[in-house]
């Protein structure tokens, strides 16, 4: 696990273990929990969801753009 993963668990975990995907004009993304930015990009998000520490959340049999911690 690299250190940018560890860091966005720990910042997921101080967040409630679930968050979003924003999505800005201009084709920028952010993700977003309790209000706050996250200081990670959504690519180490894709990272935790590889490696099964996090998952999509099932929104009517398609993925959507949130997604929460497994443990």
């Amino acid at each position: 696990m690299t250190e940018a993963m560890k860091a966005a668990l720990k910042w997921m975990r101080d967040h409630g273990g679930d968050a979003a995907v924003v999505r800005v004009k201009g084709g920028g993304r952010y993700i977003l929990a309790q209000g706050e930015q996250a200081p990670f990009m959504p690519a180490t998000c894709r990272k935790l969801i590889n490696a099964g520490l996090a998952e999509y959340v099932d929104q009517g049999g398609r993925k959507a753009v949130r997604f929460r911690l497994t443990d």
